[in-house]
């Protein structure tokens, strides 16, 4: 593709931004190219990581190979069924199970306001961090109201004229598209047909077509497509048509200049599970820095199925550094689709500010495979790794993260109140007492992330069940540790290291972990689960109702294995030992390499 012009990545080293504070009167702080060559196969038409090569199209309109991975296993939530009549959502809806892995403290299953305050007789939330241009927003309740986590909300935005809230949308909270025949738009390569270019970790599209919830490839000739999957969610669909120019003439459209990055949270059910959004995130921020024909920050996100306020302050945050964003800069615009009250509607919801039934031809796309279409999930190198950490540290003036000599002896216990709760809490806070000063942390959706990242820049050493807010370790400066406490029966397809996975991406984190392994080490929080999967070995949990029942947990942690293991690291940790000296192998759970072996031998 041809080059685009592109600024420079904000450099860590600049001035704190305005994005930390929550005062109600605070102010947050073009087109794409009309014509040009069809886009390049990086991938050369070879398979991806464990996918299948599909067959795309060119600029030219002819099939042309990608590399596009089968999702490792279709799965299937009780709620498709109730919603096949409509035949919606498509087949590959993401099932509960590894969303549900990540439902904590940080989850809100209510939909109720966390740490909302009273103002003119409403619950209001805060409205703290990145926000795009002109686009400020915050939930407002009734006091008592529960809209559910899929239910209508109610919103009110920030008028920077009249400094003060009001219901009134602003024009920048939506991207209306343009109409053609009015700005006289020249198609990408002469066509309105779509092309698509992939590898093995994103691909790029010219004229992906979307309506009412579904995307589209517009193909014209003679010969036919087979449609692929643009997410784990989304079926990428085929417009096969005689002549691509007159459908289009023929059908209300409208065009979306420039580069569009496509998102589409791969839990979505669980949009509070900030764990998974990392996974996301991390790969995105190294493919901007590698695509660098895509433009950085994009023209706009478009943010599929999720709602304003599934947007929290923690996830915003770092979609700003994953895209690009400077301290001082807002997020680019957001495309949401518009607010429905049931979960399957809104994923088949049009765009925001785009009539219904209107085709949007986005001029340019970029979507990231997601680990089940073949990506990854941390960044693709160590220094992107370590650059994000940086930017993110001075996107809230904190100084740059260095290793401490010597460490403090600070550790930090990060407390669960909903489930996968430390049922021995005060025996194992007395037991950390032993090694150094222990703080107790309790983390939810409203706690500032400004303050969550100043709590991860003052520890050393951090203690946690394995829970969402892990996703804050990676955080940690350099020389720090985790100690990570792993439920039972919790292995299937990698869980038990999702957040492993990442401090080992950044090398200088040590990351070790303590697993339950008996039944009198679980407690189950719901009597069904107990009774149906409490005498289940670890071979047999490795069905969706298994896995998201040991996300309803408590854990007794055996506190002598557990000072065993810190007696045996911690004075490598204080001693400023590198990382790679002071491992230990990854605690294996019985089973996991029999039933891994066994996915293997039946593919994906």
């Amino acid at each position: 593709m041809a080059a685009r012009r592109r600024g420079p990545p904000p450099a860590a080293a600049d001035a704190a931004a305005p994005h930390g504070g929550s005062a109600p009167d605070q102010q947050p702080s073009t087109s794409g190219r009309q014509a040009g060559a069809g886009p390049k196969s990086s991938s050369g038409g070879s398979r991806g990581k464990g996918g299948k090569a599909q067959r795309g199209l060119a600029a030219d309109g002819k099939l042309r190979p990608l590399t596009i991975a089968s999702p490792l296993l279709v799965l299937l939530l009780a709620l498709l069924a109730a919603l096949a009549v409509k035949q919606w959502p498509p087949d590959g809806l993401l099932g509960a199970l590894t969303g549900g892995s990540s439902g904590d403290s940080s989850d809100s299953s209510s939909g109720g306001i966390a740490g909302g305050r009273e103002e003119g007789g409403l619950l209001v939330a805060d409205a703290r961090g990145f926000f795009p241009k002109g686009c400020k927003w915050r939930e407002v309740q009734e006091k008592g109201e529960d809209p559910g986590m899929w239910g209508l909300r109610r919103y009110q935005y920030w008028d920077a004229a009249s400094r003060n809230w009001t219901e009134q949308q602003p024009a920048a909270c939506v991207v209306p598209g343009l109409d053609p025949k009015e700005h006289k738009w020249r198609w990408r390569n002469g066509s309105p047909r779509s092309a698509a270019d992939c590898n093995d970790n994103y691909c790029l599209y010219e004229n992906l077509w979307f309506n009412n919830g579904r995307f589209y490839l517009l193909v014209d000739g003679e010969e036919g497509i087979e449609p692929w999957k643009l997410t784990r969610n989304q079926e990428l669909n085929i417009m096969h048509v005689n002549d691509a120019r007159q459908f289009v003439a023929s059908t209300p459209h409208r065009v979306v200049p420039g580069d569009t990055l496509v998102f589409d949270f791969v839990f979505f059910l669980h949009p509070t599970a900030i764990g998974h959004w990392s996974e996301m995130l991390f790969p995105l921020f190294s493919i901007l820095r590698q695509e660098r024909s895509f433009a950085r920050p994009p023209t706009q996100f478009l943010q599929l199925h999720l709602k304003r306020c599934h947007m929290m302050e923690w996830v915003r945050a770092n979609l700003a550094t994953a895209l690009g964003v400077g301290p001082k800069q807002d997020l680019p615009p957001i495309m949401f689709q518009t607010e429905v009250a049931d979960v399957g509607d809104q994923m088949a919801a049009p765009l925001e500010g785009i009539p219904p039934d209107t085709w949007v031809a986005l001029d340019r796309v970029l979507v990231v495979k997601d680990i089940f279409t073949g990506g990854v999930r941390t960044f693709l190198d160590r220094r992107d790794a370590h650059l994000y950490r940086k930017m993110l540290y001075a996107q809230y003036g904190l100084p740059t993260p260095r290793k401490r000599s010597p460490l403090p002896r600070v550790i930090t216990f990060q407390r669960k109140r909903a489930n996968r709760r430390v049922v021995n809490e005060p025996e194992l806070l007395k037991m950390l007492g032993e090694f150094g000063e222990v703080r107790v942390v309790e983390f939810n959706a409203s706690t500032p992330f400004k303050t969550q990242l100043e709590t991860m820049a003052s520890t050393s050493v951090l203690v946690s069940v394995h829970t969402s807010n892990l996703a804050n370790a990676q955080f940690l400066q350099p020389g720090s540790a985790v100690f990570e406490i792993i439920q039972r029966n919790w292995f299937w397809h990698g869980l038990d290291r999702s957040f492993q996975v990442q401090t080992e991406m950044m090398g200088d984190i040590h990351h070790y972990a303590w697993r339950a392994t008996g039944a009198n080490e679980t407690r189950y929080i719901e009597p069904r689960d107990q009774a149906r999967f409490g005498d289940w070995e670890p071979l047999q949990c490795n069905t969706e109702e298994c896995v998201e029942a040991h996300t309803n947990v408590d854990v007794i942690v055996d506190i002598a294995a557990f000072r065993a293991l810190l007696a045996d690291r911690l004075p490598l940790v204080f001693a400023g030992w590198p990382v790679e000296a002071a491992a230990l192998p990854w605690p294996e759970q019985e089973g996991a390499a029999e039933a891994e072996a066994e996915d293997f031998e039946d593919g994906p």
